[in-house]
């Protein structure tokens, strides 16, 4: 399998894992950047859970679709403007988890409380405005705001997660859910207990070492596959 197919093969896997649980439903996509080019493969506007590898697309920087006959997504002038601002991004994912979301339409912060929540220390960012990011101006103002974390709330509008490889911008998207639930949790029940950037620093060492990494890539993508 030659790099471009096995990049397709995981934007396809990296589409499965997050309908399976239930970050997208019906709507979404996943981007990967094609090594040593200013192009990316996008998901096109079907559902991550029917999208098929033959109708993947092929996007330059500037957002035009160079390879692929399906529509692309409305949004793709979000994943242009992060590829082309942030070379050391190679994957991004834009899902529409439900309790990460109440953190966007509230003045609460989304911050850690728990080890895998520790990726995103000192809080998850949040664009203000509730608009699509349809445009490449817009595309860049989120980009500013992401700056250099995992994650971003787009008020009322979902999230958009980043990674150096598909696999880890998939678990920012799991971990970004989790870390949610769990603050949620403690907010009904007493005054949760961030944790410190250097509680954080430390946790992010432990918690997704390389070799778990790929632990938790092969796991979720047979839980994929089963539920299929």
């Amino acid at each position: 399998m030659d790099s471009i197919e096995q990049l397709k093969n995981d934007v396809i896997s990296a589409s499965r894992i997050l309908s399976q649980q239930k970050l997208v439903e019906g709507f979404g996509h996943v981007s990967a950047r094609i090594p040593n080019s200013d192009r990316f493969i996008i998901t096109p506007r079907i559902s991550l859970a029917l999208v098929q590898e033959s109708e993947l697309l092929t996007m330059n920087s500037d957002g035009q679709v160079v390879e692929g006959r399906q529509a692309a997504p409305i949004e793709a002038a979000l994943h242009a403007a992060i590829m082309k601002a942030k070379p050391a991004v190679n994957a991004i994912t834009r899902i529409h988890a439900r309790v990460a979301n109440i953190f966007s339409v509230t003045d609460r912060k989304l911050e850690p409380v728990h080890s895998h929540g520790s990726f995103f220390a000192g809080g998850v960012p949040v664009y203000a405005k509730p608009d699509l990011i349809v445009t490449a101006a817009l595309g860049a103002e989120v980009t500013q705001i992401l700056s250099d974390k995992p994650a971003a709330l787009l008020r009322g509008n979902g999230q958009v997660t980043v990674g150096r490889t598909i696999p880890e911008a998939v678990m920012m998207a799991i971990y970004l859910e989790e870390a949610a639930q769990i603050l949620f949790g403690a907010l009904q029940i007493g005054t949760p207990i961030p944790l410190t950037m250097v509680e954080s620093k430390q946790r992010q060492v432990e918690a997704l070492t390389p070799a778990d990494m790929e632990r938790a890539w092969n796991y979720f993508k047979i839980a994929a596959k089963k539920a299929n």
